[in-house]
């Protein structure tokens, strides 16, 4: 009786493991395909509306900020230089942060904003709806036609408006037009490369791959200018998922708009440059999908949409689940292991297809995302490529954590991304990512196991990771001063 206990446990086991294995393949597909679309589509024509300078229309540029010191002021310089005629620009410096920093931000303003310059800065004094709330505060107090958003990190150049307005002024059919973001700090440290080498690939390959093919494609954020009605139409800015630039812009989808992608135009934005600092993002960037999957795909199914299209729109918010597929897929294994289970054959073989695929098409989504930027010659790739591998292995205790969350707590902490120069004061500082991670080898390595590479992978990102959190510098925390 033991015997068959065991042997259905490892029937059970086995199959849970494949149906996981196979769920993985289709999120490393998805890479493929995006890769393959980007390659074989050719880049619709975009019309540019041609108005003379006194038809031109009013324009909302709106800075979200918290607690941001300098970076908020540099922001906000930026947006002040945009080439737009001064009577129909309006600059709103949207501030979540405390009431002391506030003040230092409203007594830093009048010396970089010229006079002619329509910049209002504004608090609404509690965080409700975190950014969400903070843009739809904002539209509230205009009634500007088009909206232009800019996190604090970003630098638009001066031709900005000029450049991506007339896209959206020639199709009122466009929601949104979303430009490519540029790094800044690109060089600063390994992470930073890595971080530049994974958004190079999404904005170069995913996002110009959906434009060319039709396929909904998701807001970013930040660098983009939006159709203010699109936005009314589809029921406004949200504040119930953390990510809600996804979350508009399906809802946007739902209600028939469609968007715009300018490869060619590049706003330089700032990387995390720690390891806090970008396992709290993407840990925000996985829980906000989750979140959006739970809240909008029931509403894409009951749609009339094309198969295709709740398809697309369904792969893309559910590209968080690829790290609780790995978790999930690890700590079948490794329970297989611990008890002496062997997988079936078929399972074996299974997992080692999917390994190598998934580090394939991985890699060559990467590498095609430097070659469309013709990058692919710049020094260091090939470690940056293996590293851009190894470090996001090693945010899966926190994405899986974030997922948990997304559907099974309604806790909702927006946690901004720490920008360069600060420092993480208390909280998390590597230890269960270093202790998975010798969990892992331990019990892995000294197996002669089919999923070696798959842990060696998992292992290596985990330390890597946790080791940065441990030996991140650990000073006073900075207070901003009027002279920032």
């Amino acid at each position: 009786m033991r015997g068959l206990n065991i042997a259905m446990l490892g029937y059970s086991l086995s199959a849970a493991l494949a149906i996981v294995l196979v769920a993985v393949c289709i999120l490393s597909c998805q890479l493929a395909v995006l890769g393959w679309l980007r390659l074989t589509r050719k880049r619709p024509a975009l019309r540019l509306a041609q108005m003379p300078e006194h038809e031109l229309p009013h324009v909302l540029v709106q800075l979200p900020v918290c607690n941001e010191g300098a970076v908020a002021l540099r922001v906000a310089a930026a947006a002040c230089a945009m080439d737009w005629p001064r009577d129909r620009l309006t600059i709103q410096l949207l501030d979540d942060g405390s009431a002391e920093n506030h003040a230092v931000l409203a007594e830093s303003l009048p010396g970089i904003v010229p006079a002619d310059i329509d910049l209002r800065l504004l608090r609404r004094g509690d965080r409700k709806g975190f950014k969400a709330g903070n843009l739809a505060f904002g539209l509230a107090h205009s009634d500007a036609p088009f909206v232009a958003m800019f996190d604090a990190d970003f630098v638009p150049a001066p031709d900005f408006l000029r450049r991506t307005l007339p896209v959206l002024l020639a199709d009122d059919g466009l929601a949104f037009v979303q430009t490519r973001w540029g790094h800044a700090n690109r060089n600063a440290n390994w992470l930073t490369r890595v971080q530049g080498l994974l958004l190079d690939s999404h904005f170069a390959v995913e996002q110009e791959a959906r434009f060319r093919a039709g396929l909904p494609m998701a807001f970013n954020g930040s660098a983009g200018v939006w159709n203010r009605l699109a936005i009314e139409q589809s029921g406004g800015w949200a504040g119930d998922t953390l990510t809600e630039d996804l979350d508009l812009s399906m809802r946007c989808v739902l209600g028939g708009w469609r968007s715009a992608m300018l490869h060619d135009l590049e706003v330089p934005g700032d990387l995390p440059e720690t390891a806090a600092a970008w396992r709290s993002q993407q840990a925000r960037w996985t829980k906000g999908p989750a979140q959006c999957a739970r809240k909008l795909l029931p509403r894409v199914w009951e749609s009339a949409l094309p198969l295709w299209k709740k398809a697309a729109m369904t792969a893309q918010m559910c590209q968080f689940a690829f790290y609780i597929l790995a978790f999930t897929s690890a700590t079948i294994s490794l329970f297989m292991m611990s008890v002496g289970i062997k997988p079936y054959p078929a399972v074996t073989i299974l997992g080692l297809v999917v390994t190598f695929m998934g580090l394939s098409c991985s890699l060559a989504y990467l590498w095609l995302g430097q070659r469309m930027l013709d990058r692919q010659r710049e020094g260091r790739l090939i470690p940056s490529l293996l590293l851009a591998v190894v470090f996001p292995s090693g945010l899966i205790l926190a994405n899986t954590r974030a997922t948990l969350e997304a559907f099974f707590s309604s806790r909702m902490d927006f946690v901004r991304t720490m920008r360069p120069g600060e420092i993480q004061k208390g909280g998390w500082r590597g230890l269960p990512e270093l202790m998975a991670g010798v969990f892992v080898a331990t019990l892995a390595f000294a197996e002669s196991n089919w999923a070696a590479l798959f842990f060696f992978f998992a292992v290596s990102g985990l330390v890597s990771i946790g080791t940065m959190g441990a030996i991140a510098p650990r000073p006073a925390p900075r207070r901003i001063t009027s002279r920032e």
